[in-house]
């Protein structure tokens, strides 16, 4: 594999930082993904759908840990990826790690657990 072409996103209130390990692609979210990092995110998850083609990763990992806040814009910029990955037949898991302080995080990532039961999945840690 080789090295991502997406770069980290950073603004006043969100940020965006990928790393790549083996055949994971992680995604660490920081912030408040409210309706200012909604256009972002969007584009961002977009850009991710090329680099899971391209790198042919296994897992898509994001880590919602250290957000604050996530408006239903943000909810539907990760539906956007788990159809686009599902429309162009990709099987790569997308897990979505939680603060289990944060009980907030799994309810509002639950319905995206319900949208492909098999390759999402959604842990506290």
């Amino acid at each position: 594999m080789s090295c991502l072409s997406v770069d980290p996103v950073v603004t006043d209130s969100f940020g965006i930082e990928p790393a790549l390990r083996d055949d994971t692609l992680s995604v660490k979210l920081t912030g408040t993904g409210d309706m200012a990092a909604s256009p972002p995110l969007s584009r961002y998850v977009k850009a991710l759908e090329g680099e899971v083609m391209r790198l042919s990763v296994s897992t898509v990992e994001f880590d919602v840990r250290d957000l604050r806040f996530m408006s239903s814009s943000c909810l539907k910029a990760f539906v956007g990826f788990i159809c686009g990955l599902m429309g162009h037949g990709l099987k790569c898991r997308i897990r979505f790690v939680t603060d289990a302080k944060r009980t907030w995080q799994r309810r509002s990532l639950k319905p995206l657990d319900r949208i492909c039961p098999e390759l999402v999945s959604i842990a506290d840690a």
